[in-house]
């Protein structure tokens, strides 16, 4: 079941200031993942608003209409007081932060006590042209982490892989043997949606050895796909499309279609965020309670166990200047943003409200409500957590799998791939990143749909380079000089 593209949802609550003075309003743009938008009516949003002095009226744009829509409203000059950017380094995004769309707000960060305490990495990894324009979602380096049904496994007597090729001896026994016993030929291993650059490239380029988005090497730069090791990972991918492994419209298939299909129990595998794993859990056993799922261990490649690092953070918040017109009123709107930092905010953001939603035990948090409808209270809040989750109150009996996808992102930092272009910068890359993108991602789509072999592969890469990709290596080179001589 695909979000609506065309649909947005607004809520306003109304919210009691303090005595002598007025709200401040805040006009906020941000995305969902649910086929329903979140209700930013309900008993959580108005103590939020109450907490934080504020009057909150949210925009909330489905995932798959989301990236238009910023790039609609920057284009439009239709802007909320505060906008999610998800796609941070878009080529339109960027050119609007360059000619002065958005506030800068490095120089004012020291004035906030919580803000000033955020992680400086992503900060640095966020800057443009040296500058910082947003306040950064805090995630971890290394989520990544396959998910699947043990139940499955075990009906079918099989182990966990370790291995790719173990890994696709599971996929083929999820297709053709039957993993939920029910007589029919109705499940799949594993299925994919049309951004494979969020999940299923950097999943199996860290799997065959591929690096990160880019190799740095004595300074000079290479695309990840001008490596063997990458064109490997295609390969191995489309031995999956073609012996139908994986779903076969996974080109037009939106992210929550492809949820849905395993929440639904008609695929096996998911590769996604660790710490995604207890939410797809419980989503599953809504329509199956019996269901096990399990988060993968490594699978080890040519070059052992590897876990594409990521930029640590995702999406940014910014704040235009044709709707945030005074140093004034931007500077409140940095404090709400610090306010949302404090324990007592944090913690609502998470748990919602202590006796409504959570009661604490011995200092940890209990629920008072089934997952679903803790879940539906919730809905939203956590989209505009800039937290790291340090101050968030224990949950009393975590389930397993949470602790276990917690535990995994640690030890993922332990084999992490670093992308080296990370705070660097290249004038080719944000003018011309949009068709140089698309030479190579349809050369990628073509491949393992089997619309071109390899020597055609070969030429698209070659495409890349003439059109613009050697002076992106170029630059990428150059600024990492300077950034050493600095």
């Amino acid at each position: 079941m695909a979000a609506g593209c065309a649909n947005q949802e607004k809520g306003n609550a109304a919210t009691t200031p303090a005595a002598g003075s007025e709200p401040l309003k805040l006009s906020i743009m941000a995305t969902y993942y649910t086929p329903q938008p979140p209700n930013a009516q309900n008993e959580a949003w108005k103590k939020l608003q109450e907490l934080t002095g504020t009057s909150i009226d949210m925009t909330w744009v489905p995932r798959s209409a989301f990236d238009d829509k910023v790039s609609v409203s920057i284009a439009s000059n239709d802007l909320p007081k505060v906008m999610l950017a998800l796609k941070y380094n878009a080529a339109p995004l960027v050119n609007a932060i360059k000619s002065g769309v958005f506030w800068e707000i490095g120089p004012y960060l020291k004035d906030y006590k919580n803000l000033n305490a955020m992680n400086p990495i992503p900060f640095n990894n966020t800057k443009i042209d040296g500058k910082i324009y947003g306040l950064y979602r805090p995630r971890p380096i290394s989520r990544h982490g396959i998910i699947f049904r043990k139940d499955w496994l075990d009906n079918l007597g099989l182990k966990e892989p370790k291995t790719p090729e173990e890994l696709y001896t599971v996929l083929k026994a999820f297709t053709h043997d039957d993993p939920d016993r029910n007589g029919k030929n109705d499940t799949l291993g594993m299925a994919e949606y049309k951004d494979i650059e969020s999940y299923l490239m950097p999943h199996m380029a860290a799997i065959f050895g591929a690096p990160n988005k880019w190799n740095e090497d004595k300074g000079a730069f290479t695309a990840e796909f001008m490596t063997k090791e990458y064109l490997d990972a295609l390969k191995f991918i489309k031995r999956l499309y073609d012996e139908k492994l994986m779903n076969q419209d996974f080109v037009v298939t939106e992210e929550l279609q492809r949820s849905t299909m395993f929440y639904q129990g008609k695929t096996g595998i998911v590769l996604g965020n660790a710490d995604g794993a207890g939410s797809m859990q419980n989503e599953l056993r809504k329509n199956l309670p019996d269901a096990k799922v399990e988060l993968m261990g490594g699978i080890a490649g040519p070059k052992g166990e590897r876990n594409m690092a990521q930029q640590g953070y995702t999406g940014v918040y910014l704040f235009p200047k044709s709707s945030v017109k005074t140093e004034a009123e931007l500077k409140k709107i940095l404090s709400f943003f610090d306010k949302l930092l404090e324990p007592d905010a944090v913690n609502l953001l998470a748990w919602g409200m202590e006796g409504k939603q959570y009661k604490l035990v011995d200092g940890q948090v209990e629920k008072l409500l089934d997952n679903e409808k803790f879940t539906s209270d919730l809905l939203g809040l956590d989209e505009l957590r800039i937290d790291d989750k340090a101050k968030e109150l224990p949950l009393k009996g975590e389930d397993a799998i949470t602790k276990k996808a917690k535990k995994a992102m640690q030890d993922n930092e332990k084999k992490a791939v670093l992308n080296p272009s990370l705070g660097l910068e290249s004038e080719t890359l944000v003018q011309k990143g949009t068709e140089l993108n698309k030479i190579i991602n349809d050369a990628k789509i073509k491949f393992i749909t089997g619309k071109l072999d390899e020597a055609g592969w070969n030429k698209a890469v070659e495409d890349w380079i003439k059109a613009g990709g050697d002076k992106v290596m170029t630059e990428l080179a150059e600024s990492l000089k300077k950034s050493q001589t600095k």
